[in-house]
């Protein structure tokens, strides 16, 4: 790294002191003077390569540089792309292309010409958009918004210098750097972007194997009827659902390894293939994989060696495979004795830490834990990957201010010899927080973690919001100015937006400076577009940080008029949808079921319907009804008998208050005392008499009940029947509640029911 620092220090310094030695590539209007030179055997991304010099020199000066091979003599003038075979005399005798690897470059002036030297793979193609980028002012932000200046003369100073990544494998894992193009101008190399041949590859996992893979290596649905003992015992029982594997058993060893080199033959060029663990807890207790957790000290001690037996056999067929396995929740510790194999790279996985600041500088416990585990394992692997969190993926659209603990995290990883940073960011959209900064300041972090943060914020600011940037910039300062005691309030990557550590007074001033900044830019329309996708994280906070409104869904009030959704409610909605309808791919949670929630609810916020008339009377069907754990707790039915044909069927199997109504959906008038009544059918156990139903109002505010009813199955009739649930003056804390009868769930005596089904409530104004 010194060494790499140094080059690039001498090569500025040869820039400044020799101005006068500058080679003037391109300049408008006349001829180009220079030929661009490539290998006549050139790649696939030399040969692009070239033609990206080519096609950026005639956007920036209007001039159109000739393109040739290097079967023909050396031009007067001349750029040479990649190895040709004039550059080893040109660089005095030894051009040392392998030292570059796949992705360095070295760019040096030999007087008159210039030369960007680097391999096949994607050396060359890098070269040539360092000099685009350092030398000629090309930006490229997003796939939308690149800046490509007009100028007169393109000039390069004399210089030397060469660069290799800090990173063999970088990815920024945001929705618009799957891009090819992108992610290519930007330098980087990963599994999940969309690049060609032309871009050099991706650096790529093979077989559809990209972490969580024991399910797909060894599939509980397939073996566990027959063989148990392949997956996980937990309290001494073999368990299907939400299993891992037992890494000890050999037949697993044996289904794994075979099952996995099925998959290598059948797309041999990838480089790395994934044996890793389940998304979730509940590892193998087994007394065999017990005894070498315990030995090892970490649940790590069974998967490595486990892993490395794979690895083992799969190196003898193919021994430039690498296999990857997570170090993730209960495998984060390293194993004590167990080493990975050399073809075995473990990923660490930063899920539990603060974001706030640099992992190795937040007071966070888990970031102290964390800083412990991986010097521990850089110690005993020099493969090693890291699945680091960069958004906040509960709500990407609400303000996430991590961006000045970027930086310090790449160079924490650099430091701690990670060789893979995968930067996972909102990956299934654009626009969540600062969504086009983050990602393209970890593309230049991850190719060089010393590039001062400062230059590269500005450039980004200045290039992406125009002459909104400075009123961008004090957004940007002041949200990053709370998360400062991560000690006690961390900012994690499930943050809730309401979180008071920002205040709400705060998102108040912010709407009105992105007001100004969209005013700022009103004549430029990229500018316009880029500062109002960049206020949608603030919109939404102000929305959430507003008196709540929830949905109504039930109607029993002479005044209507007072549930109308408040006006401030609608204006932020309605702003925040327009902005969904000029993107047209914005994503606001990771989960699909809270996206989907969140902007119904936005919808129903900009575009109420219009409000009833008055009524002291309302039905309120069973779809209307809440029901915790669907699937377990009860579903939703056919029933003919219910007046519908719809009831919501309670299983046997609880008794917890699984159906609710919240009276914060139900339109009431305050201080009047109303009737809930329900319409309820039991199935009853033949010969057993016992509880069939409990129901009630409940006040969680206060917490005490307002209300209920509770019935034997010896005292409900057969079929439909209605029951008077209460009376009472509710409240919006109040909710309605009803729960299978109670039981003796620990043993004897079991329900006394075979389920519960509800077809309606009915609740009455008494006045």
């Amino acid at each position: 790294m010194k060494m790499r620092l140094l080059i690039l220090t001498c090569g500025i310094l040869i820039s400044a002191g020799c101005a006068h030695q500058n080679l003037t590539l391109v300049t408008r209007g006349p001829s180009p003077a220079y030929t661009i030179v490539r290998p006549a055997n050139a790649s696939a991304s030399q040969k692009y390569a070239a033609e990206e010099l080519q096609a950026y020199t005639e956007q920036l000066t209007g001039a159109k540089i000739p393109i040739v091979t290097d079967d023909g003599p050396l031009p007067a003038r001349a750029i040479l792309i990649g190895e040709t075979r004039y550059t080893t005399r040109l660089l005095g005798g030894n051009s040392n292309v392998a030292a570059l690897g796949d992705d360095g470059f070295r760019i040096k002036v030999a007087p008159p010409h210039l030369i960007i030297l680097g391999g096949p793979v994607r050396g060359t193609l890098y070269g040539v958009y360092e000099i685009l980028e350092r030398f000629a002012g090309c930006r490229w932000f997003t796939t939308w918004h690149s800046v490509i200046p007009r100028i007169d003369t393109f000039t390069i100073p004399v210089i030397d210098e060469t660069q290799r990544p800090a990173f063999a494998m970088r990815e920024p894992f945001w929705f618009d750097f799957f891009d090819g193009n992108l992610a290519a101008r930007n330098k980087c190399n990963g599994n999940s972007m969309r690049l060609t041949e032309k871009h050099g590859d991706r650096i790529r996992f093979g077989g559809g194997l990209f972490v969580h893979t024991f399910n797909t290596l060894c599939p509980p649905d397939e073996f566990f009827d027959k063989h148990p003992e392949y997956f996980s015992e937990i309290n001494g029982k073999r368990v299907k659902e939400h299993s891992q594997l037992c890494l000890t058993n050999p037949e697993v060893l044996k289904i794994v390894t075979e099952r996995l080199l099925a998959r290598i033959r059948k797309d041999p060029t990838a480089r790395l293939f994934s044996v890793s663990q389940n998304d979730w807890h509940n590892f193998c207790t087994c007394p065999s994989c017990k005894a070498i957790d315990d030995r090892e000290e970490s649940h790590a001690g069974t998967l490595i060696n486990f892993v490395n037996q794979v690895a083992e056999a799969v190196e003898k067929e193919f021994p430039n495979i690498w296999i990857e396995t997570l170090a993730y929740q209960y495998t984060r510790k390293p194993p004590k004795t167990v080493r990975p194999r050399h073809n075995v790279v473990p990923r660490l996985c930063t899920i539990e830490c603060d974001f706030a600041q640099p992992l190795d500088r937040s007071a966070f416990e888990q970031n102290k834990k964390f800083v412990d585990e991986i010097q521990k394992w850089s110690a005993i692997t020099d493969k090693l990957y890291v699945w680091d969190y960069t958004t906040n993926f509960r709500t990407y659209i609400g303000p996430f201010p991590n961006v000045l603990a970027l930086q310090g995290n790449v160079k924490f990883f650099r430091d701690n010899h990670v060789v893979g940073l995968f930067e996972q960011g909102a990956y299934q959209g654009r626009h969540g927080d600062f969504a086009e900064l983050k990602a393209w300041l970890l593309a230049k972090w991850l190719w060089n973690p010393e590039l001062p943060a400062e230059p590269l914020i500005k450039d980004f600011f200045d290039g992406y919001y125009g002459v909104a940037a400075p009123l961008v910039r004090q957004y940007f300062d002041e949200v990053h100015s709370f998360h400062t005691n991560t000690a006690v309030n961390p900012l994690r990557i499930f943050e809730d937006t309401k979180n008071p550590t920002i205040p709400d007074n705060f998102y108040v001033r912010a709407v009105e400076l992105w007001q100004k900044a969209e005013q700022a830019v009103k004549d430029s329309p990229v500018h316009t577009y880029n500062v109002r996708m960049g206020s949608l994280p603030v919109l939404f906070a102000h929305l959430e940080r507003l008196p709540p409104f929830d949905e109504i869904k039930v109607w029993v009030t002479k005044d209507p008029q007072h549930y109308g959704v408040p006006q401030e409610h609608r204006n932020i909605a309605t702003e925040i949808l327009a902005r969904f309808n000029e993107a047209k791919n914005i994503r606001i949670s990771e989960g699909s079921e809270r996206h989907e929630q969140i902007l119904a609810r936005v919808k129903a916020l900009a575009n109420p319907p219009p409000l009833p008339s008055a009524q002291a009377s309302a039905i309120v069907e069973d779809t209307v009804l809440s029901l915790g754990q669907r699937g377990t707790w009860g579903d939703t039915v056919k029933d003919p008998l219910a007046e519908d044909g719809s009831a919501m069927k309670l299983f046997n199997t609880h008794y917890e208050w699984c159906t609710t109504l919240p009276f914060s959906r139900v339109a009431f008038d305050p201080g009047v005392k109303y009737r809930l009544r329900m319409r309820v059918r039991v199935e009853k156990e033949t010969g057993k008499n016992g509880d069939a139903f409990w129901a009630g109002v409940y006040d969680s505010k206060n917490k005490k009940g307002c209300g209920g009813v509770e019935r034997k199955t010896s005292a409900v009739e057969d079929g439909y029947a209605w029951y008077d649930v209460a009376e009472w003056v509710p409240e919006r804390d109040h909710y309605f509640w009803i729960g299978p009868g109670r039981f003796d769930k620990k043993g004897g005596a079991t329900s006394a029911i075979k389920a519960l089904y509800i077809d309606k409530l009915k609740i009455d104004r008494l006045d």
